[in-house]
């Protein structure tokens, strides 16, 4: 597959945001400041699922590389079909490798396209073994319905690099250092959740919102 010089040079570019981040599998808490989540409305690249007006939001920085992102992928299908009032917010964080970035590329890209296929892309993307880079990525979009001309153009913008960059900011101010990590309410957890520890996490947040323990 051919991409240009520009191409390949900003994807570097992009990686090297987020160079010591890792997959993890503990996860840590933290709070994180209020003044750094209006940066999650504003962030462009951003999947949104489920509920337009919800009383919660669970956000998951992930690398399609991440093996912990691979497992915690199974829940969101899950958790939007029992939570009724729930967004599920997915940002790519392309943290492990230039596959990783390229990949990252073409899924923002196929967003742009398909926003309302982006959860079964997502959930393909992992189904597949071995390494998932650009051609993995352009397989499963095309298979999805998109169009790969426009797919591999849109990959190449300018529009996806500072989508890219701006995403590895943004986890960079929550001290994000691992794949997966959540957002969920102002509880920032680096490292992976398993479904129960998102179903525990969704209820403390809304009991602190009937009781303003925050």
């Amino acid at each position: 597959m051919f991409f240009s010089r520009r191409f390949v040079l900003s994807s570097l570019a992009a990686s090297a945001f987020a160079s010591p981040a890792s997959a993890q599998g503990r996860p840590e808490f933290y709070p994180i400041p209020v003044e750094l989540l209006e940066g999650l409305e504003r962030l462009n690249g951003r999947v949104s699922l489920g509920s337009r007006n919800p009383d919660v939001t669970i956000v998951e920085f992930f690398d399609y590389n991440c093996g912990f992102c691979r497992r915690t992928a199974r829940d969101v299908r899950p958790l939007l079909q029992s939570e009724q009032n729930l967004r599920f917010m997915l940002v790519n964080y392309a943290v492990l490798g230039i596959p990783s970035v390229m990949a990252t590329r073409v899924a923002l890209a196929f967003s742009r396209q398909k926003a309302d296929r982006y959860l079964d892309f997502h959930e393909q993307m992992f189904a597949q073994g071995g390494l998932r880079d650009a051609e993995m990525a352009l397989a499963v979009a095309t298979k999805l319905g998109a169009d790969r001309s426009r797919l591999i153009a849109d990959a190449d913008s300018e529009a996806v690099t500072e989508a890219m960059k701006a995403s590895a900011r943004l986890g960079e101010s929550f001290a994000f250092q691992a794949t997966p990590s959540f957002l969920v309410g102002r509880e920032g957890f680096s490292g992976a959740l398993t479904l129960e520890q998102k179903r525990a996490a969704i209820r403390a947040f809304r009991q602190c919102e009937k009781t303003s323990c925050g």
